[in-house]
């Protein structure tokens, strides 16, 4: 073979690797959760866990007005639940399943916690719904 087969033949086969390769890597995406604190002089508690892998990002305590926010990276087996609680009532929910994420309107996610029950922010239209009410 001549010196510029012997290119041609080496380009082609990096090209073909290469795009072989970066085929097969899944598309990651940063994802954000934040926790707001509306609650009348009250405490909230906010514990997110996520079952597989399994990854516990432990309890915060936010006092009122204050701010909680995590970020992960999107892929299949992440499903972080969140478990939201003042006094003696609570709500647990998901925050990263698709349904959550088409109400947020994005990857950034936006909840406030009030007395009546944890509203999310839709990003698009910049209007929080109501999502869930407290249980005992």
């Amino acid at each position: 073979m001549k010196h510029s087969q012997i290119h041609c033949v080496l380009l082609f086969l990096a090209l073909a690797l290469g795009l072989s390769t970066s085929s097969g890597v899944p598309h990651l995406r940063k994802h954000y959760v934040r926790f707001i604190n509306q609650l009348d002089n009250k405490v909230l508690n906010v514990n997110c866990k996520n079952q597989n892998p399994y990854i516990d990002l432990n309890l915060h305590i936010l006092l009122p007005q204050e701010e909680y926010e995590f970020s992960y990276m999107v892929n299949r087996t992440m499903l972080f639940n969140c478990d939201l609680r003042h006094g003696s009532t609570s709500a647990v929910f998901p925050v990263s399943d698709r349904t959550t994420k088409r109400q947020c309107g994005g990857n950034h996610c936006v909840w406030k916690a009030q007395e009546d029950g944890v509203y999310v922010l839709n990003r698009k239209t910049n209007v929080y719904k109501f999502m869930h009410g407290w249980g005992k």
